[in-house]
């Protein structure tokens, strides 16, 4: 699913218009990156944990060449799903 698509879902669920929702949109995304350029988390009930995380550097190799190389340290985004969430995936057929 796109952002067009989440944005026409979310005006039919919700009955506001589609510029509505995609404001509304814009401003929920616009919270979450403020949270997390700021390494606080978000948690969303039933759904689940956005949150950063610091990745230390580390030895990588090249696949092609073989070479070893140094990969830096990083800011991760890392989201934990919530609990009822991780029950309601269990249901769906594999």
């Amino acid at each position: 699913m796109n952002a067009a698509e989440l944005i026409k879902t979310l005006a039919n669920k919700t009955r506001l218009s589609q510029a509505e929702v995609g404001k509304r949109l814009d401003a929920l995304t616009a919270i979450v990156t403020d949270e997390l350029l700021n390494e606080r988390s978000v948690s969303l009930t039933d759904f689940g944990v956005l949150e950063t995380s610091k990745r230390d550097e580390k030895i990588g190799i090249n696949p092609t060449t073989g070479k070893k190389i140094l990969v830096p340290p990083r800011i991760v985004i890392k989201f934990r799903p919530s609990k009822s969430l991780k029950e309601r995936l269990k249901t769906l057929p594999l």
